[in-house]
């Protein structure tokens, strides 16, 4: 990769870990925590951190985290964003929200959003997708008509801060209330797996 490509690359990622730290601030209503104990930033409790890493964690034993590594690939761009939203203690019920911004414009939006339990077979999932900003290949000379047969390599980070505003507006469009407290934020390790951050 080119120096001028990394660090526009690195601009969008930026730009988009600005918008989702926004987004994670957002208000919301989630499982009470009166009688739980006491709780961090996010709204979670010691406890609700542990089922929520196990209920990451079993999600390993499924093809979750296969989907999770082949979407990365296909969309040439590690996740903008990865949100555990808890949604009920009893029985243990957690949001999950996975967002790609893709890394040329030719290539889809996509996001997982997930309602996840210890028991993977009581999960949901949901892949879905948005067309490419680009219409998939590049214009001949005249600027008229795509030519055929050719993918365009034009990196989205190239089309700036609207194009930003966009990617953030689709994050946040496609979420379901995964960034609606209680919750954190989670990493996508590169074997699929989920890991659960600390909230600060």
């Amino acid at each position: 990769m080119t120096r001028p490509a990394f660090r526009g690359r690195t601009r969008l990622l930026l730009v988009t870990a600005g918008g989702v730290l926004a987004l994670a601030g957002c208000g919301g209503h989630g499982a009470s925590s009166s009688s739980q104990g006491p709780t961090d930033s996010g709204g979670l409790t010691a406890s609700d951190r542990h089922a929520a890493q196990s209920a990451l964690d079993e999600l390993q034993n499924s093809n979750v985290a296969l989907q999770v590594v082949s979407i990365t690939k296909w969309v040439q761009s590690v996740p903008a964003a990865c949100r555990v939203h808890l949604v009920s203690r009893n029985p243990a019920k957690f949001k999950v929200y996975v967002f790609w911004i893709p890394w040329l414009a030719a290539e889809p939006y996509a996001w997982l959003n997930m309602d996840v339990t210890n028991d993977p077979r009581k999960s949901t999932f949901h892949l879905g997708t948005v067309e490419p900003v680009l219409s998939g290949g590049r214009l001949k000379p005249n600027g008229r008509a795509i030519a055929p047969g050719s993918i365009d390599t034009t990196l989205l980070s190239r089309y700036g801060p609207q194009q930003a505003r966009k990617s953030r507006a689709l994050l946040a469009a496609h979420a379901d209330g995964a960034f609606a407290k209680p919750g954190a934020m989670c990493q996508v390790l590169q074997n699929g797996s989920l890991r659960l951050l600390p909230n600060t």
